[in-house]
């Protein structure tokens, strides 16, 4: 049989019915093969020309006959086995239409991570006696393989990172039934356990040790203390192009990290998550995929199109109508705000001053809930004022809310009535330079009802402070 159609013809007709191919490959994935049965492949030509018209669907079934996608090199061997013909299709072919549909990126397992690696230290070990010449054909190879398996290398990785950011209609599409179904919910969870976990173990986790640069593997060097030994030998044979290439190879290897470290988190936190939590994650998936679509509508060469017509999504879920009329919260800009990282470090300045004389901590008598003799209690309370003299303390807004923070927990047998036994003797005999002014006497503490709050300033010697206080802070 000639051949109908080149090689151009064939592909670009694979790419303008690319269903095809994707189906084959889902099913290829799925059985865990690296070849496509003749069978199945005329089934689903068949399946899916029977909506075209009759141009188009002779064109891709003589398009996609075996013998023409053979001559065309697309199919590079025919296998017969157990009575049915398997092809095997060009890699080349097999990784572009994987690169067009992102749910056929495959997760990096640790088998084939290690490969890469492998690969890679020994391209190294014969960088290290290579002659570091252009005029050696041996050393100019080299540099090319050196090159094509970083590249593909980030290119997996990448392809990869992609395919976890998809992880969230992933896992929504998994939580669906667990929010239809309650009474089937154990056993529902059982097996989205066995599915996360397995997706968790065999391809995030790899991926992770892979791309962290601390890793300390048994058999020998990570990938980036093999990238740095490689930068290295380059540098001291003065190849600064090729150095300086791989250098910034290994800087996007390593922004690789963070990405699939967060959908790590996010797979961590959804296992978390009870049948409550899994039918309003499901909901806000799938309400985002709506809004996602309007948005798609709009990014079109059309420029009056620049609008979501979502007048019938706010209406059909009801919880959108009036929403415009709502308070919008008011987010903490933390990142601009100087003042509350002085803060931060000024609290965990004093923090860490406490545990460098956490030797030095008293240990309050336990006493019982009733009948307990007030020499105990003032014992205590004695033993607390003496820690709180020799305590660095900063101007605070609530003094009671700083102080509780720092000693409960800490200072074994402490309560927090013994801090407002405490506080009475500290606000009639203030450390030198300080004062304690008492603040919102009508307000209730998280910790004890009823009881007052404190602020606590430096004083300031040029005024008189109880003239400068003019109105009481409300912490």
């Amino acid at each position: 049989m000639s051949k109908r159609f080149s090689t151009l013809d064939t592909t670009r007709l694979l790419f303008e019915h690319p269903k095809v191919l994707f189906r084959m490959i889902e099913r290829m994935d799925r059985n865990e093969a690296r070849f496509i049965r003749e069978s199945d492949l005329v089934a689903e030509v068949m399946d899916y020309t029977r909506g075209l018209g009759k141009g188009d669907r002779e064109r891709v079934r003589l398009a996609l006959n075996t013998d023409n996608l053979f001559r065309s090199g697309l199919i590079i061997d025919i296998i017969k086995a157990d009575g049915e013909r398997r092809l095997v299709f060009q890699d080349a072919l097999i990784n572009l239409m994987r690169a067009c549909n992102a749910s056929l990126y495959q997760e990096l397992t640790d088998a084939r991570l290690r490969g890469h690696l492998v690969t890679l230290r020994d391209v190294r070990n014969r960088l290290e006696t290579s002659s570091f010449s252009d005029a050696d054909p041996d050393y100019t190879e080299l540099r090319d393989d050196l090159n094509e398996r970083v590249s593909q290398l980030i290119g997996l990785l990448r392809q990869n990172v992609l395919r976890m950011q998809t992880i969230s209609a992933q896992l929504a599409d998994l939580s669906g039934d667990a929010s239809r179904a309650p009474e089937k919910y154990l056993e529902f969870r059982q097996n989205l356990f066995e599915q996360i976990v397995t997706l968790y173990e065999r391809h995030i986790k790899p991926t992770l040790v892979f791309l962290n640069p601390d890793t300390r593997l048994p058999d020998g060097s990570n990938l980036f203390e093999t990238l740095e030994a490689m930068v290295r030998l380059l540098e001291g044979h003065d190849d600064h192009s090729l150095a300086d290439q791989l250098f910034r190879s290994s800087i996007s290897l390593n922004a690789l990290y963070k990405p699939i470290q967060a959908v790590a988190q996010e797979v961590e936190h959804f296992l978390r998550k009870t049948r409550r939590g899994m039918a309003q994650y499901n909901a806000m998936e799938h309400f985002y995929g709506k809004l996602r679509a309007l948005k798609d509508d709009t990014e079109t060469l059309s420029l009056r199109r620049k609008w979501l017509e979502g007048g019938d999504f706010a209406r059909s879920t009801g919880f959108l109508v009036g929403l415009r009329a709502q308070q919008r919260p008011k987010h903490y800009a933390f990142g601009q705000s100087s003042s509350y990282y002085q803060l931060l470090f000024s609290e965990l300045e004093l923090r860490l001053s406490d545990l460098r004389r956490q030797s030095e901590v008293p240990v309050l008598q336990e006493v019982a809930g009733s009948g307990r003799e007030s020499r105990v209690d003032l014992q205590r309370i004695n033993q607390l004022y003496k820690w709180l003299e020799t305590l660095e303390l900063r101007p605070t807004a609530d003094l009671v809310r700083e102080l509780h923070g720092r000693l409960d927990g800490f200072i074994p047998g402490y309560r927090f009535a013994d801090l407002l036994a405490a506080l009475n003797r500290l606000v009639n005999s203030p450390p030198e330079g300080m004062q304690v002014t008492t603040t919102n006497r009508f307000r209730t503490l998280e910790q004890a009802p009823d009881c007052e709050q404190f602020v606590y300033r430096k004083r300031r010697l040029e005024t008189n402070t109880t003239d400068t206080e003019q109105e009481p802070d409300h912490a």
